[in-house]
């Protein structure tokens, strides 16, 4: 007498539509603020946002010049943004200033360019060289770099320096002295030795300069 088989060859409709039930897929619940899901990432302002110009005055300099002597490395810090602010540096081409690069009897400074500007030889003035000199320590190398430090550090100092409010107000950041030195020399040089200074391959971008300096408009109005 034969048994009858347990297992079974046919699928039971009730086992199967429990089994698709517990592999259903549930899907999460759509973010919102009440279950917390939700997270926001603030809107990064931009430097027009945060400020209501994009360069500073040589006074303007020179006060942070002055704030920086108060620094534990002052004449180093005064020095960097003198330096950024005299020869419309970056601020990595800043940091990358080597003692080889400044002929201290030649009164010259190889200033080397980069985001595709052209480099050039710079005057070193005599306000350079005041800056400049206690750096100037026995031992120094030519390769060395003449500040030590690196971009964000130099944002870091400037952002920790004691400012008067209305100078703090700015929120002084390094390419601002690239932008102070672009105004400071509208009126001392034709448009072409301009751009040459600052190392830029399209007029267009040191005609900025100019737009907004009040002095062009000189003599056109009675």
């Amino acid at each position: 007498m034969s048994v009858p088989s347990l297992r079974r060859n046919g699928t039971n409709a009730a086992a199967h539509a429990r089994q698709t039930a517990a592999l259903k897929l549930v899907e999460p619940a759509s973010p919102n603020a009440e279950n917390g899901t939700t997270r926001f990432r603030p809107k990064r302002l931009t430097n027009e946002e945060c400020r209501p110009r994009e360069h500073l005055s040589r006074d303007e300099v020179l006060a942070l010049c002055k704030a920086a002597r108060k620094n534990r490395n002052s004449a180093r810090d005064a020095a960097a943004i003198w330096l950024a602010f005299n020869h419309g540096l970056r601020v990595g081409e800043l940091c990358d200033l080597r003692w080889q690069d400044i002929q201290w009897q030649e009164r010259r400074v190889m200033v080397r360019r980069l985001k595709g500007s052209q480099s050039g030889e710079h005057p070193l003035t005599e306000q350079d060289k005041r800056f400049l000199g206690p750096l100037r320590t026995p031992g120094l190398r030519p390769s060395d770099r003449v500040f030590g430090m690196e971009p964000a550090a130099f944002r870091r100092m400037l952002y920790r320096l004691k400012l008067p409010s209305e100078l703090a107000a700015l929120k002084p950041h390094p390419h601002m002295l690239r932008h102070a030195c672009g105004f400071d020399l509208v009126g001392r040089a034709d448009l072409q030795a301009r751009a040459a200074f600052m190392g830029h391959k399209r007029l267009e971008n040191t005609v900025r300069y100019s737009k907004l300096n009040p002095g062009q408009f000189e003599g056109l109005r009675s």
